[in-house]
This record gives structure tokens, C-alpha cells and sequence, in this order.
């Protein structure tokens, strides 16, 4: 199941021709957009692998999450473990060496690549021995007598070791991550990633050749960090789901220049005029309510869900969605070597917004589900361990899963 979609860069100009339609795919609220909804679950539950034993491991989505650091232990974890709750087969965390054992403790099932340095780690290894501080010390008297290198040119030269000792670094995480692409259906970027610069710039390194690859791509929480500081990490490539919550796009739209202000301030408006501004990737704006946008099409997900907003649900929620892409890509790539010509009823949605719905729509679900039996006492835990439940009401049990998953 690892079939990279065809495209992945949007076509020049497509701003100019955008047909927006706003789609509202209830999960549980009866409304005049009931066969609107019916038809999206409908069509969300063709893409869900049937439960057969006729599969083998791999084929019902290989997921990984780069992020996790000495502060955030927890958010790759559940976006990993998300993964695996609602049905991917394997499930990858590329973190920081200071993470690792810490992730591996909460579970077994997943897989952990120690692969990354924190700044201070990589400051460790340039501190010199001490033989090394004994002729620093020799060359600092020398300098203070008037021979030898001044303390400034010592400075320079020390953080021209650090960079080059970085950038090399970089350069290494990157190749071991990249190592792992063809064995990976989607990466999700971010989740407890945090602020350090090294993490950072292993993650901008990260993203570029993923995106090189056609590699689909989830970024969150630090993630898109990133992409608020440089957006054209991500402009153009259609193979990308951003999950923001209200301060995260409210960060990227300053970014890009769009205002929430003004008369015409309404949350679809600026939904698309940001996703306009991107030209590819689908934003899931998270709220009461998840509105999705690929810049064509607007579809909101409001069933409902947990009364109580428990952190890491957003972790949750980028693992689903990373799941529901390898679903949805492995089953258009399994009609077209059919030649099925009616892949979907509603051609209008692209995969990305497509796959979006269903991960928000089982998250939500898994949230209800959890909050109705912890209520206060809900963490993010108690959401994965519905997950399954969600999926078998939504997808397994009404009518069966479909045949999708490649």
C-alpha cells in the first residue's frame, strides 16, 4: 500500500477558477443536509478496509509521526497509537533521542527511531576534551599576551563548528528518515515536535523531501509552526492536510496576509481565502464545529462530540487522518488499475477533504463516546480506546466496510 499518487503540485492558476461549495456532512443532526451527509459516509465507507483475512500487514496503511522531545512525550504517542486504533497495520515515531525510551514505555506496538538530536545533545558533543580545554586555556593566555587567534576570531570559529555540526546533523536524521519513505503510506509532522532549532530544521528537511517524494503529508501543533513561518513549505503541494486550531490559523492567516477582521470575517470566508493563498494543501480547521477547505470545496463535520476539550485530541485526530489518506489514496489507486470509472459519487471532493471528514468524523464520535462514559474524568486515553467502537458504528457495522485499502 505504498502507491504515491500521481500528482502533488497544484496546476498554475487554479485560484482564478475556484468553485466553492459549502457541504455540510452531518454525522447525527437531521437537517435538509441528510442525503448530503449519507452520501459522503457512504462514500467514506467504500474507502475503509474490509476486515478479511485475506490481507496481509502493510496493507491496511504504514503511518509514522516525526516529532516527540524531552517536554512532549505524550502528543506523538497518541498520534501514533491513533493510527493504529482506527485500523493502519503499522505505525512509525522518528523523535529525539531524549524521547524514545519514554515513547517506547507507553507502548510496544509502535515503532521508534531515535533518530534526532536536540541542540543541547549536539552542544555535548562539541564540548572539547580536557586536553583540548588545557590548549584553549594556552591559546587564551597567548591572545591575552598578544600572540595567538583573539578570543573574538575563537568565538567565530567555535560557532562556525556548531553550524556546520548542525547542518551535518540535518543532513543525517533527514537521509534516515527519507530511508523509510517507500515503506510509508503518509508522514504527520509535528506532534510534540517543540521549539527546539535543531528538531526544527530536521522537520523543514523532513518536509522538503517528503514533498520531493509525493510522500502525503499531516502536519500539526509544531509543524505548523513551521509552515506559519514559512509557508511555501507546503504552497502548491495537494498531497498535504494542515490541522490548525483557532490560534494556529489565526497565526497562519497573519502569515499570508488575510485578515479575521472586517465585514466579511465569517470562518468559511477566511477558510478559503487561506487555502486560496496556499494553492494545494486541505486545511481542517478545528473548532465546535471542523470545517475542511481544499480551496474548491468547503465541508463541514459537525456531529457531535466530547463536552470536554482534553489536550492531545488534535494528535488524535492528525494519526486518523493520516490513516483515512493511505485508505482513500490505496483505493482510487485500486480502481484505476481496474478501470472503475464511478471511483466516487461526489467528484467535486478531492481525496485529501474526502479523508479529512471521515478521520474528523471518527474522532468526534471516539469523543462522544468517551466523554459520555468519563465525562469530567476524559482524557485523551479514554478517546483512543473508542476509537475501535467508533469505527465499527460508523463504518463496519452499517452495511459493512468497503472494499477499499488496495
Amino acid at each position: 500500500m505504498s502507491a504515491r499518487p500521481a500528482g502533488g503540485e497544484s496546476r498554475p492558476g487554479l485560484g482564478s477558477r475556484q468553485v466553492t461549495r459549502n457541504l455540510s456532512a452531518s454525522g447525527d443532526r437531521n437537517d435538509g443536509n441528510a442525503m448530503m451527509s449519507d452520501e459522503i459516509r457512504s462514500e467514506v465507507r467504500r474507502i475503509v478496509p474490509a476486515l478479511t483475512d485475506d490481507r496481509f500487514k502493510g496493507q491496511s496503511g504504514k503511518i509514522a509521526v516525526l516529532g516527540g522531545c524531552t517536554e512532549y512525550t505524550g502528543a506523538p504517542y497518541f498520534a501514533a497509537f491513533a493510527a493504529l486504533a482506527v485500523g493502519a497495520d503499522l505505525s512509525h515515531v522518528f523523535c529525539s533521542t531524549r524521547a524514545a525510551p519514554v515513547i517506547q514505555q507507553y507502548s510496544p506496538d509502535l515503532l521508534v527511531h531515535p533518530y534526532f538530536m536536540q541542540t543541547a545533545d549536539l552542544m555535548q558533543t562539541l564540548k572539547p576534551s580536557p586536553v583540548a580545554d588545557s590548549t584553549a586555556t594556552t591559546t587564551n593566555t597567548a591572545a591575552a599576551a598578544g600572540s595567538g587567534p583573539s578570543p573574538a576570531a575563537t568565538s567565530t570559529s567555535a560557532a562556525a563548528a556548531q553550524a556546520a555540526a548542525a547542518a551535518a546533523h540535518v543532513a543525517e536524521a533527514t537521509a534516515e528518515v527519507e530511508s523509510w519513505f517507500n515503506r510509508l503510506d503518509c508522514l504527520v509532522v509535528g506532534p510534540g515536535l517543540g521549539r527546539d532549532p535543531l528538531l526544527l530544521d530536521i522537520a523543514r528537511s523532513v518536509i522538503l523531501r517528503a514533498r520531493a517524494a509525493k510522500l502525503p503529508l499531516v502536519l500539526d501543533g509544531d509543524g505548523l509552526f513551521l509552515v506559519a513561518r514559512e509557508p511555501e513549505l507546503v504552497a502548491g503541494y495537494t498531497n498535504c492536510v494542515l490541522t490548525p486550531n483557532l490560534n494556529e490559523f489565526r497565526r497562519l492567516s497573519s502569515t499570508l496576509g488575510v485578515s479575521l477582521h472586517g465585514p466579511n470575517n465569517d470562518r468559511s470566508s477566511k477558510l478559503l481565502e487561506v487555502t486560496s493563498h496556499l494553492q494545494g494543501p486541505t486545511l481542517v480547521s478545528k473548532g465546535p464545529v471542523d470545517a475542511i477547505c481544499d480551496g474548491k470545496v468547503t465541508m463541514i463535520c459537525n456531529a457531535s462530540g466530547g463536552a470536554k476539550r482534553c489536550g492531545s485530541q488534535g494528535d488524535i485526530l492528525a494519526g486518523t487522518i493520516a490513516t483515512f489518506i493511505a485508505w482513500t489514496l490505496a483505493f482510487l489507486e485500486a480502481a484505476r488499475k481496474a478501470a472503475e470509472v464511478d471511483v466516487v459519487i461526489l467528484p467535486e471532493i478531492n481525496p485529501m477533504v474526502l479523508a479529512s471528514y471521515g478521520a474528523c468524523l471518527v474522532t468526534r464520535t471516539a469523543a462522544a463516546y468517551a466523554f459520555a462514559s468519563r465525562k469530567r474524568a476524559m482524557v485523551a486515553s479514554d478517546m483512543l480506546a473508542q476509537l475501535g467502537s467508533a469505527m465499527e458504528m460508523l463504518f463496519d457495522s452499517a452495511g459493512g466496510a468497503g472494499a477499499g485499502g488496495g
